[in-house]
Protein backbone atom coordinates (compact mmCIF):
# COMPACT_ATOMS: atom_id res chain seq x y z
CA UNK A 1 0.00 0.00 0.00
CA UNK A 2 2.87 2.13 0.79
CA UNK A 3 4.26 1.53 -1.89
CA UNK A 4 1.23 2.39 -4.54
CA UNK A 5 0.86 6.01 -2.34
CA UNK A 6 4.70 6.96 -3.54
CA UNK A 7 4.44 5.65 -7.23
CA UNK A 8 1.00 7.58 -7.99
CA UNK A 9 -0.49 9.14 -4.68
CA UNK A 10 -4.41 9.26 -6.65
CA UNK A 11 -3.86 5.82 -7.50
CA UNK A 12 -2.84 4.21 -4.46
CA UNK A 13 -5.58 6.58 -2.58
CA UNK A 14 -8.24 4.66 -5.24
CA UNK A 15 -6.84 1.34 -5.08
CA UNK A 16 -7.03 1.58 -0.75
CA UNK A 17 -10.32 2.28 -0.63
CA UNK A 18 -11.70 0.05 -2.57
CA UNK A 19 -9.67 -2.98 -0.86
CA UNK A 20 -10.83 -1.44 2.14
CA UNK A 21 -14.50 -1.60 0.77
CA UNK A 22 -14.05 -4.89 -0.22
CA UNK A 23 -12.70 -6.26 3.52
CA UNK A 24 -15.85 -4.02 4.57
CA UNK A 25 -18.17 -5.60 2.43
CA UNK A 26 -16.68 -8.72 2.95
CA UNK A 27 -16.99 -8.82 6.49
CA UNK A 28 -20.51 -7.72 6.06
CA UNK A 29 -21.23 -10.71 4.06
CA UNK A 30 -19.62 -12.61 6.45
CA UNK A 31 -21.69 -11.46 9.53
CA UNK A 32 -24.74 -11.59 7.20
CA UNK A 33 -24.28 -15.29 6.30
CA UNK A 34 -23.70 -16.52 10.24
CA UNK A 35 -26.86 -14.52 11.42
CA UNK A 36 -28.66 -16.03 8.76
CA UNK A 37 -27.36 -19.43 9.47
CA UNK A 38 -28.16 -18.91 12.94
CA UNK A 39 -32.04 -17.61 12.02
CA UNK A 40 -32.38 -20.83 10.16
CA UNK A 41 -31.52 -23.13 12.38
CA UNK A 42 -32.80 -21.54 15.36
CA UNK A 43 -36.30 -21.62 13.66
CA UNK A 44 -35.47 -24.74 12.51
CA UNK A 45 -35.38 -25.98 15.95
CA UNK A 46 -38.41 -24.51 17.18
CA UNK A 47 -40.55 -26.11 14.43
CA UNK A 48 -39.12 -29.03 15.26
CA UNK A 49 -40.01 -28.40 19.12
CA UNK A 50 -43.34 -27.45 18.29
CA UNK A 51 -44.36 -30.24 16.02
CA UNK A 52 -43.34 -32.60 18.72
CA UNK A 53 -45.29 -30.95 21.36
CA UNK A 54 -48.54 -31.13 19.66
CA UNK A 55 -47.53 -34.80 18.05
CA UNK A 56 -46.43 -36.49 21.52
CA UNK A 57 -47.78 -34.06 24.28
CA UNK A 58 -50.71 -35.06 26.49
CA UNK A 59 -52.99 -32.95 28.02
CA UNK A 60 -51.65 -31.99 31.62
CA UNK A 61 -54.07 -32.10 34.55
CA UNK A 62 -52.10 -31.51 37.40
CA UNK A 63 -51.31 -28.29 38.76
CA UNK A 64 -47.44 -28.49 39.83
CA UNK A 65 -48.01 -29.03 43.71
CA UNK A 66 -45.32 -32.03 43.12
CA UNK A 67 -42.94 -29.85 41.73
CA UNK A 68 -42.83 -27.69 45.02
CA UNK A 69 -40.55 -28.70 47.63
CA UNK A 70 -41.69 -31.23 50.62
CA UNK A 71 -40.72 -28.89 52.81
CA UNK A 72 -42.74 -26.32 51.31
CA UNK A 73 -45.62 -28.67 51.46
CA UNK A 74 -45.42 -30.41 54.74
CA UNK A 75 -44.80 -27.03 56.75
CA UNK A 76 -46.93 -24.49 54.99
CA UNK A 77 -50.61 -25.23 55.13
CA UNK A 78 -52.66 -27.57 56.74
CA UNK A 79 -55.93 -28.41 54.62
CA UNK A 80 -58.41 -30.90 56.20
CA UNK A 81 -62.25 -31.64 56.31
CA UNK A 82 -62.26 -31.47 52.72
CA UNK A 83 -65.46 -31.08 50.66
CA UNK A 84 -65.81 -30.28 47.18
CA UNK A 85 -69.77 -30.83 46.13
CA UNK A 86 -71.42 -32.53 43.86
CA UNK A 87 -69.19 -34.10 41.89
CA UNK A 88 -71.13 -33.90 39.00
CA UNK A 89 -73.15 -30.66 37.84
CA UNK A 90 -74.15 -28.60 34.64
CA UNK A 91 -73.21 -25.57 33.07
CA UNK A 92 -74.57 -22.71 35.73
CA UNK A 93 -74.78 -24.94 38.51
CA UNK A 94 -72.96 -24.03 41.72
CA UNK A 95 -69.71 -25.92 42.91
CA UNK A 96 -68.70 -25.53 46.90
CA UNK A 97 -65.09 -26.08 48.15
CA UNK A 98 -65.63 -25.80 52.02
CA UNK A 99 -63.01 -27.34 54.39
CA UNK A 100 -60.33 -26.05 57.06
CA UNK A 101 -57.13 -24.91 56.52
CA UNK A 102 -54.30 -24.00 59.75
CA UNK A 103 -51.06 -22.36 58.85
CA UNK A 104 -48.13 -24.57 59.78
CA UNK A 105 -46.66 -23.68 63.51
CA UNK A 106 -43.63 -25.08 61.77
CA UNK A 107 -43.69 -22.81 58.92
CA UNK A 108 -39.55 -22.14 57.08
CA UNK A 109 -38.06 -18.86 58.39
CA UNK A 110 -36.61 -18.17 55.07
CA UNK A 111 -40.44 -18.15 53.58
CA UNK A 112 -42.78 -15.19 54.13
CA UNK A 113 -45.44 -16.35 56.21
CA UNK A 114 -49.13 -15.73 56.42
CA UNK A 115 -48.67 -12.48 58.48
CA UNK A 116 -48.08 -10.54 55.32
CA UNK A 117 -50.96 -10.84 52.64
CA UNK A 118 -52.75 -14.14 51.62
CA UNK A 119 -55.41 -14.05 48.84
CA UNK A 120 -58.17 -17.70 48.78
CA UNK A 121 -58.09 -18.64 45.04
CA UNK A 122 -58.80 -21.91 43.06
CA UNK A 123 -56.76 -23.87 40.59
CA UNK A 124 -58.17 -25.35 37.74
CA UNK A 125 -57.67 -26.48 33.88
CA UNK A 126 -58.52 -22.69 32.49
CA UNK A 127 -61.10 -20.74 32.54
CA UNK A 128 -63.39 -23.02 32.84
CA UNK A 129 -65.52 -21.86 36.21
CA UNK A 130 -66.45 -18.44 38.17
CA UNK A 131 -65.63 -17.46 41.26
CA UNK A 132 -69.24 -16.41 42.82
CA UNK A 133 -67.84 -15.51 46.47
CA UNK A 134 -65.38 -16.54 48.81
CA UNK A 135 -65.02 -16.54 53.20
CA UNK A 136 -63.03 -17.50 55.43
CA UNK A 137 -65.11 -17.70 58.91
CA UNK A 138 -67.65 -16.19 56.98
CA UNK A 139 -65.82 -13.19 56.20
CA UNK A 140 -66.06 -12.13 52.43
CA UNK A 141 -62.86 -12.90 51.01
CA UNK A 142 -62.85 -10.87 47.94
CA UNK A 143 -59.90 -9.20 48.74
CA UNK A 144 -56.53 -10.29 50.50
CA UNK A 145 -56.48 -10.83 54.18
CA UNK A 146 -53.61 -12.12 56.94
CA UNK A 147 -53.52 -15.56 58.60
CA UNK A 148 -52.04 -16.44 62.04
CA UNK A 149 -49.94 -19.28 62.14
CA UNK A 150 -50.73 -22.19 64.32
CA UNK A 151 -54.65 -21.36 63.98
CA UNK A 152 -57.63 -23.03 62.27
CA UNK A 153 -59.56 -21.50 59.61
CA UNK A 154 -62.68 -22.50 57.45
CA UNK A 155 -63.51 -21.47 54.32
CA UNK A 156 -65.94 -21.77 51.67
CA UNK A 157 -65.57 -21.16 47.94
CA UNK A 158 -68.56 -20.81 45.63
CA UNK A 159 -68.27 -21.22 41.90
CA UNK A 160 -70.38 -21.63 39.12
CA UNK A 161 -69.29 -23.93 36.33
CA UNK A 162 -68.76 -22.49 32.81
CA UNK A 163 -67.62 -25.17 30.38
CA UNK A 164 -68.42 -28.65 30.74
CA UNK A 165 -65.69 -31.16 30.89
CA UNK A 166 -63.84 -33.06 33.64
CA UNK A 167 -61.87 -30.85 35.89
CA UNK A 168 -59.59 -30.91 38.75
CA UNK A 169 -59.79 -28.40 41.30
CA UNK A 170 -58.08 -27.26 44.44
CA UNK A 171 -58.25 -24.39 46.79
CA UNK A 172 -55.47 -22.62 46.54
CA UNK A 173 -53.74 -20.31 49.33
CA UNK A 174 -51.70 -17.36 47.96
CA UNK A 175 -48.95 -16.25 50.25
CA UNK A 176 -47.16 -12.95 49.31
CA UNK A 177 -43.54 -13.08 48.21
CA UNK A 178 -44.01 -16.88 48.65
CA UNK A 179 -46.13 -18.27 46.11
CA UNK A 180 -48.79 -20.22 45.81
CA UNK A 181 -49.98 -23.11 48.51
CA UNK A 182 -52.16 -25.74 46.69
CA UNK A 183 -54.57 -27.78 48.74
CA UNK A 184 -55.84 -31.28 47.82
CA UNK A 185 -58.08 -31.62 44.67
CA UNK A 186 -60.81 -33.20 43.60
CA UNK A 187 -62.21 -34.26 40.37
CA UNK A 188 -65.27 -32.66 38.88
CA UNK A 189 -67.52 -33.45 35.83
CA UNK A 190 -69.70 -30.92 34.20
CA UNK A 191 -72.49 -31.78 31.65
CA UNK A 192 -74.06 -29.75 29.52
CA UNK A 193 -73.30 -26.89 27.16
CA UNK A 194 -70.92 -23.46 26.94
CA UNK A 195 -74.10 -21.76 25.44
CA UNK A 196 -75.99 -22.59 28.81
CA UNK A 197 -73.90 -20.28 30.80
CA UNK A 198 -75.39 -16.93 31.22
CA UNK A 199 -73.03 -14.50 33.46
CA UNK A 200 -75.69 -11.53 33.49
CA UNK A 201 -75.46 -8.66 36.34
CA UNK A 202 -76.73 -5.30 37.01
CA UNK A 203 -74.89 -2.16 37.46
CA UNK A 204 -75.93 0.18 40.09
CA UNK A 205 -77.62 2.19 37.70
CA UNK A 206 -79.76 -0.61 37.03
CA UNK A 207 -78.09 -1.49 33.31
CA UNK A 208 -78.08 -5.34 32.71
CA UNK A 209 -74.57 -6.40 31.50
CA UNK A 210 -73.55 -9.83 30.29
CA UNK A 211 -69.99 -10.10 31.56
CA UNK A 212 -69.28 -12.73 28.53
CA UNK A 213 -69.50 -10.41 25.85
CA UNK A 214 -69.43 -7.32 27.46
CA UNK A 215 -66.85 -4.51 25.48
CA UNK A 216 -65.62 -7.07 23.84
CA UNK A 217 -65.73 -4.84 20.22
CA UNK A 218 -63.77 -2.39 22.11
CA UNK A 219 -60.91 -4.58 23.54
CA UNK A 220 -60.39 -6.26 20.10
CA UNK A 221 -59.79 -2.85 18.77
CA UNK A 222 -57.65 -1.85 21.60
CA UNK A 223 -55.40 -5.47 20.67
CA UNK A 224 -55.34 -3.84 17.16
CA UNK A 225 -54.14 -0.44 17.72
CA UNK A 226 -51.27 -1.41 19.82
CA UNK A 227 -50.46 -4.60 18.03
CA UNK A 228 -50.31 -2.33 14.60
CA UNK A 229 -48.18 0.51 16.83
CA UNK A 230 -45.65 -2.16 17.84
CA UNK A 231 -45.49 -3.88 14.73
CA UNK A 232 -44.73 -0.77 13.22
CA UNK A 233 -41.89 0.02 15.46
CA UNK A 234 -40.52 -3.20 14.66
CA UNK A 235 -40.54 -3.26 11.34
CA UNK A 236 -38.89 0.01 11.22
CA UNK A 237 -35.74 -1.31 12.74
CA UNK A 238 -35.93 -5.19 11.77
CA UNK A 239 -35.65 -3.82 8.12
CA UNK A 240 -32.12 -1.78 9.12
CA UNK A 241 -29.12 -4.46 8.13
CA UNK A 242 -27.27 -5.97 9.69
CA UNK A 243 -28.92 -6.82 13.07
CA UNK A 244 -28.01 -7.92 16.04
CA UNK A 245 -24.23 -9.22 16.17
CA UNK A 246 -22.81 -6.54 13.81
CA UNK A 247 -25.14 -3.44 15.86
CA UNK A 248 -23.98 -5.37 19.27
CA UNK A 249 -20.13 -5.07 17.91
CA UNK A 250 -20.36 -0.80 16.56
CA UNK A 251 -22.11 -0.54 20.32
CA UNK A 252 -19.08 -2.55 21.96
CA UNK A 253 -16.17 -0.49 19.85
CA UNK A 254 -17.92 3.01 20.55
CA UNK A 255 -18.25 2.04 24.41
CA UNK A 256 -14.04 1.01 24.35
CA UNK A 257 -13.51 3.79 22.00
CA UNK A 258 -14.81 6.45 24.97
CA UNK A 259 -17.93 7.34 22.68
CA UNK A 260 -21.51 7.35 22.94
CA UNK A 261 -23.03 4.14 21.52
CA UNK A 262 -25.93 6.22 20.36
CA UNK A 263 -23.45 7.43 17.37
CA UNK A 264 -25.01 4.24 15.25
CA UNK A 265 -28.12 5.98 15.56
CA UNK A 266 -29.27 8.57 12.34
CA UNK A 267 -31.22 11.24 12.61
CA UNK A 268 -33.98 9.75 10.53
CA UNK A 269 -33.82 7.46 13.77
CA UNK A 270 -34.24 9.88 16.38
CA UNK A 271 -36.98 10.97 14.09
CA UNK A 272 -39.32 8.33 13.87
CA UNK A 273 -38.44 7.44 17.73
CA UNK A 274 -39.82 10.85 18.62
CA UNK A 275 -42.98 10.24 15.94
CA UNK A 276 -43.78 7.16 17.55
CA UNK A 277 -43.59 8.50 21.56
CA UNK A 278 -46.38 11.59 20.57
CA UNK A 279 -48.71 8.93 18.42
CA UNK A 280 -48.27 6.72 21.91
CA UNK A 281 -49.30 9.72 24.14
CA UNK A 282 -51.85 11.39 21.65
CA UNK A 283 -53.43 7.49 21.55
CA UNK A 284 -53.63 7.21 25.49
CA UNK A 285 -55.15 10.30 26.04
CA UNK A 286 -57.67 10.21 22.81
CA UNK A 287 -58.41 6.89 24.87
CA UNK A 288 -58.66 8.06 28.37
CA UNK A 289 -60.89 10.82 26.87
CA UNK A 290 -63.21 7.87 25.55
CA UNK A 291 -63.57 6.18 28.57
CA UNK A 292 -64.62 8.79 30.45
CA UNK A 293 -67.07 10.38 28.25
CA UNK A 294 -68.84 6.56 27.67
CA UNK A 295 -68.09 5.67 31.36
CA UNK A 296 -68.87 8.76 33.77
CA UNK A 297 -68.84 6.88 37.04
CA UNK A 298 -66.82 3.91 37.86
CA UNK A 299 -65.16 2.56 41.00
CA UNK A 300 -61.78 1.61 41.33
CA UNK A 301 -60.19 -1.44 41.77
CA UNK A 302 -60.30 -2.00 46.05
CA UNK A 303 -56.69 -2.73 47.69
CA UNK A 304 -57.70 -2.50 51.53
CA UNK A 305 -56.62 -5.67 53.11
CA UNK A 306 -60.31 -7.40 54.83
CA UNK A 307 -59.46 -8.03 58.32
CA UNK A 308 -60.05 -11.56 60.36
CA UNK A 309 -60.49 -11.30 63.75
CA UNK A 310 -58.08 -12.67 65.90
CA UNK A 311 -58.00 -16.05 66.78
CA UNK A 312 -56.79 -18.38 69.75
CA UNK A 313 -54.73 -21.23 69.34
CA UNK A 314 -56.84 -24.16 69.52
CA UNK A 315 -57.01 -25.90 72.38
CA UNK A 316 -55.37 -29.46 72.96
CA UNK A 317 -57.07 -31.93 75.19
CA UNK A 318 -54.21 -34.08 74.10
CA UNK A 319 -50.36 -33.41 74.47
CA UNK A 320 -48.18 -34.83 71.93
CA UNK A 321 -44.35 -34.70 72.16
CA UNK A 322 -42.48 -35.34 69.12
CA UNK A 323 -39.22 -37.43 70.42
CA UNK A 324 -38.22 -38.97 66.90
CA UNK A 325 -38.57 -39.07 63.58
CA UNK A 326 -36.98 -41.42 60.70
CA UNK A 327 -38.12 -42.11 57.20
CA UNK A 328 -36.86 -45.65 55.72
CA UNK A 329 -35.92 -44.95 52.22
CA UNK A 330 -36.28 -48.85 51.08
CA UNK A 331 -39.34 -49.13 52.96
CA UNK A 332 -40.94 -45.86 52.17
CA UNK A 333 -41.88 -45.43 55.86
CA UNK A 334 -41.79 -42.89 57.86
CA UNK A 335 -41.66 -43.83 61.44
CA UNK A 336 -42.24 -40.87 64.64
CA UNK A 337 -41.55 -41.94 68.00
CA UNK A 338 -44.00 -39.69 70.53
CA UNK A 339 -45.25 -39.52 73.85
CA UNK A 340 -48.88 -38.82 74.21
CA UNK A 341 -50.46 -37.65 77.16
CA UNK A 342 -54.61 -37.80 76.93
CA UNK A 343 -56.36 -35.47 79.05
CA UNK A 344 -60.14 -36.25 77.84
CA UNK A 345 -62.06 -38.28 80.51
CA UNK A 346 -62.81 -40.68 77.34
CA UNK A 347 -59.46 -43.36 75.79
CA UNK A 348 -58.44 -41.88 72.15
CA UNK A 349 -56.90 -43.38 69.50
CA UNK A 350 -54.76 -42.09 66.66
CA UNK A 351 -57.07 -42.34 63.25
CA UNK A 352 -54.87 -40.00 60.68
CA UNK A 353 -51.87 -38.48 59.84
CA UNK A 354 -52.04 -35.89 57.39
CA UNK A 355 -49.32 -34.33 56.02
CA UNK A 356 -48.94 -31.93 52.32
CA UNK A 357 -52.02 -32.88 51.59
CA UNK A 358 -51.57 -37.22 52.11
CA UNK A 359 -53.59 -38.74 54.46
CA UNK A 360 -52.70 -42.08 56.19
CA UNK A 361 -55.65 -43.55 57.75
CA UNK A 362 -55.77 -46.32 60.50
CA UNK A 363 -57.87 -49.02 59.58
CA UNK A 364 -57.97 -50.06 62.85
CA UNK A 365 -59.88 -46.98 63.99
CA UNK A 366 -61.74 -45.64 60.81
CA UNK A 367 -62.38 -46.93 57.02
CA UNK A 368 -62.01 -44.07 54.71
CA UNK A 369 -61.29 -44.77 50.87
CA UNK A 370 -60.51 -42.31 48.50
CA UNK A 371 -62.81 -39.87 46.51
CA UNK A 372 -61.35 -40.21 42.93
CA UNK A 373 -58.08 -41.45 41.51
CA UNK A 374 -56.13 -38.73 42.77
CA UNK A 375 -57.61 -38.47 46.42
CA UNK A 376 -54.32 -38.82 48.12
CA UNK A 377 -55.77 -41.19 51.05
CA UNK A 378 -53.56 -44.30 52.06
CA UNK A 379 -56.61 -46.42 53.24
CA UNK A 380 -54.31 -48.69 55.19
CA UNK A 381 -51.08 -46.10 55.29
CA UNK A 382 -50.84 -46.03 59.35
CA UNK A 383 -49.93 -48.15 61.69
CA UNK A 384 -49.95 -47.41 65.59
CA UNK A 385 -48.29 -49.49 68.60
CA UNK A 386 -49.17 -48.36 71.56
CA UNK A 387 -52.97 -49.02 71.00
CA UNK A 388 -55.40 -47.06 73.21
CA UNK A 389 -54.31 -44.63 75.36
CA UNK A 390 -56.69 -44.64 78.74
CA UNK A 391 -57.68 -40.69 79.85
CA UNK A 392 -54.79 -39.19 82.24
CA UNK A 393 -52.67 -41.84 81.09
CA UNK A 394 -49.10 -40.82 79.22
CA UNK A 395 -47.64 -43.49 77.40
CA UNK A 396 -45.13 -43.80 74.19
CA UNK A 397 -46.86 -44.86 70.87
CA UNK A 398 -44.84 -45.56 67.64
CA UNK A 399 -46.75 -44.68 64.49
CA UNK A 400 -45.92 -46.04 60.82
CA UNK A 401 -47.35 -44.15 57.92
CA UNK A 402 -45.89 -46.13 54.81
CA UNK A 403 -47.39 -45.95 51.21
CA UNK A 404 -45.74 -45.34 47.66
CA UNK A 405 -47.49 -41.95 48.08
CA UNK A 406 -44.08 -40.85 49.81
CA UNK A 407 -42.21 -41.19 46.12
CA UNK A 408 -45.00 -40.61 43.98
CA UNK A 409 -45.95 -37.32 45.25
CA UNK A 410 -41.91 -37.03 45.79
CA UNK A 411 -41.66 -36.26 49.14
CA UNK A 412 -38.99 -38.09 49.53
CA UNK A 413 -36.94 -35.16 48.55
CA UNK A 414 -37.47 -33.94 52.41
CA UNK A 415 -33.85 -36.07 53.25
CA UNK A 416 -32.64 -33.63 51.12
CA UNK A 417 -33.26 -30.60 52.98
CA UNK A 418 -30.80 -28.54 54.79
CA UNK A 419 -32.91 -27.90 58.06
CA UNK A 420 -34.82 -31.56 57.31
CA UNK A 421 -38.20 -30.40 59.27
CA UNK A 422 -41.11 -32.15 59.19
CA UNK A 423 -44.55 -31.05 60.08
CA UNK A 424 -48.13 -32.46 59.64
CA UNK A 425 -51.33 -33.04 61.66
CA UNK A 426 -52.36 -36.30 64.32
CA UNK A 427 -56.03 -36.90 64.40
CA UNK A 428 -57.35 -38.36 67.35
CA UNK A 429 -60.61 -40.62 67.59
CA UNK A 430 -62.08 -40.91 70.93
CA UNK A 431 -64.70 -43.58 71.91
CA UNK A 432 -67.34 -41.10 72.73
CA UNK A 433 -66.44 -39.87 68.74
CA UNK A 434 -64.72 -37.12 70.23
CA UNK A 435 -62.02 -35.82 67.60
CA UNK A 436 -59.08 -33.87 68.58
CA UNK A 437 -56.17 -32.38 66.01
CA UNK A 438 -52.55 -32.24 66.99
CA UNK A 439 -49.78 -30.65 65.09
CA UNK A 440 -46.84 -32.16 65.43
CA UNK A 441 -43.00 -31.35 64.08
CA UNK A 442 -39.64 -31.59 64.71
CA UNK A 443 -35.99 -32.81 63.01
CA UNK A 444 -36.59 -36.25 60.77
CA UNK A 445 -33.30 -38.31 60.28
CA UNK A 446 -33.34 -40.91 57.28
CA UNK A 447 -32.32 -44.07 57.69
CA UNK A 448 -30.93 -45.50 54.27
CA UNK A 449 -31.00 -49.45 55.11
Amino acid sequence: DDRLDAESPAMGKEILTARRGERTRGITDILHAEITSVTKLTIGRALAAITIALLFTGSAFAHGERAQQANLRMRTVNWYDMQIAPANAAVGDEVIISGRLRPSRYWPEHIPGVGGRVFLNVGTSGPNFIRKASNIDGISMVQSTSLELGRDYSFEITLVARNPGRFHIHPILSVEGAGTMVGPGRWVEIGGASSDFVNEVETMFGRKVNLETFNLGVIGVWHGIWFLIGGAWLFYWLRKRPLLIARSRAVAAAEEAGRSADEILTPQDRRVAIAFVVVTFVVVAAGYQWAESRHPVTTPLRTAKVIVPKKTEPESRVGVILNEAKYRIPGRSFQMLLTVENRLDTPVRISEFSTANLRFINPAVQSIDPVDSHDLVAAEGLRVEGGTIAPGATQTVKVYAEDALWETQRLTQMINDPDSVIAGLLFFQGDNGAREIVEVGGSMLPVFN
